[in-house]
């Protein structure tokens, strides 16, 4: 439609220029003017292949409408077909409010691009199931933490193959979902509680003198009955990093420390070797 309505203004404007105006007229300045109002329709066009009901794109719309027709108006003014001065005037009163709703919309649209970078961030960063960190916000944790001390425990649920095998995946994702919902809970600042993959889980407790008072209320939070059928158990590996070690390593000791764990009967916290050293 805006093509249409472009076309034929433009069309009408060179028509009465030949037939009652001054064919003088139709110079560079004509020419200009033509090319700023094919940019301006171009522009409008292409603005509607953004998909998005957001109101601040509407009022984007408008503004581009309003410089459109005051692009107009000075076309007709250059061809003598208003007066000069009242071409001025009117292209004045449109150009004005045009560039006030560029500006608005152009903030609101900050804003939104802002936002929906937060929640594609965010969402890049969590995992669907649980809402906890995902592995790749681990690792980002991991990278923050190398030149700091940190205790690093890799936790599993404790015959989740069972569980999916006898109840179900069902039943499985609401043990996952429940888990989560408290292990989520238990983190803060120096805190850190991911789900690294599976049924497993990744805690990271940065420069904290009673990170073996963490590991156990985070063991003891996530030991319950599931409405009664089965016993939801955790075991732990826990390792301690010091500023000079890298993650990497400590979390191969954790794990090493998760294994020890599961071959000692599950459902306990087994520190690594180093931590005794």
């Amino acid at each position: 439609m805006i093509i249409i309505y472009a076309c034929c203004i433009t069309a009408l404007l060179t028509v009465l220029a030949l037939v009652i105006g001054d064919t003088s007229k139709l110079n560079f300045y004509f020419f200009i003017n033509t090319c700023t109002v094919a940019v301006m329709t171009w522009f409008i066009r292409k603005s509607f292949n953004i998909h998005s009901r957001e109101a601040h794109l509407l009022v984007f719309r408008i503004s581009l409408f309003f410089l459109l027709n005051s692009s107009l108006a000075s076309m007709a003014g250059g061809m003598n077909l208003i007066d000069r001065d009242t071409a001025s005037l009117i292209a004045a009163i449109l150009y004005v409010p045009a560039m006030l709703m560029i500006i608005y919309s152009f903030r609101k649209f900050i804003n939104y691009v802002n936002h929906n970078y937060k929640s594609a961030v965010n969402l890049s960063l969590t995992d669907e199931l649980t809402g906890l960190p995902n592995r790749r916000h681990l690792n980002i944790k991991l990278r923050e933490i190398e030149n700091r001390l940190a205790t690093i425990c890799i936790a599993d649920i404790d015959h989740f193959k069972r569980i999916n095998d006898t109840y179900g995946h069902d039943a499985g994702d609401r043990v996952l979902r429940n888990t989560g919902l408290i292990l989520s809970n238990l983190a803060n600042d120096n805190v850190f509680i991911s789900r690294s993959g599976g049924e497993e889980f990744a805690i990271v407790i940065i420069d904290h003198a009673s990170a073996e008072g963490i590991v156990r209320k985070i063991k003891e939070s996530v030991s319950y009955d599931c409405n009664g059928t089965f016993k939801i158990s955790f075991s732990i590996g826990v390792a301690i990093k010091q500023k000079h070690e890298s993650s990497s390593s400590t979390i191969t000791a954790a794990d090493d420390a998760l294994y020890q764990a599961k071959r000692s009967g599950r459902d306990r916290i087994i520190y690594s070797s180093r931590f005794n050293n």
